[in-house]
């Protein structure tokens, strides 16, 4: 799992908006959840994102520790801190 794709994946609305923002098989932007973004296909995702008006920041880790912040706040109201896809752990 590369959580740093999934912030990124899930920033821009999952992954069939990835798949049709960037004319690409959902399975391919599946698999990047598990593999990775490729280099360029993240430069090209930066430019699809620009043309609809979304903003990834210059450093997608902001994007992770975002993600690992909510979900850290979510566990503690919630009391549940079992390791789901967020990558939180107790």
């Amino acid at each position: 799992m590369n959580t740093v794709a999934i912030a990124v994946i899930d920033h821009l609305g999952g992954t069939y908006a990835v798949a049709k923002m960037i004319e690409a098989p959902t399975s391919t932007v599946h698999s990047w959840r598990k593999n990775g973004i490729p280099r360029s296909r993240m430069a090209h995702l930066r430019l699809a994102a620009k043309d609809a008006g979304l903003e990834l920041p210059a450093d997608v880790i902001e994007l992770q520790h975002a993600s690992d912040d909510a979900a850290l706040s979510r566990a503690r109201s919630t009391g549940d801190f079992s390791q789901k896809s967020s990558g939180v752990a107790a």
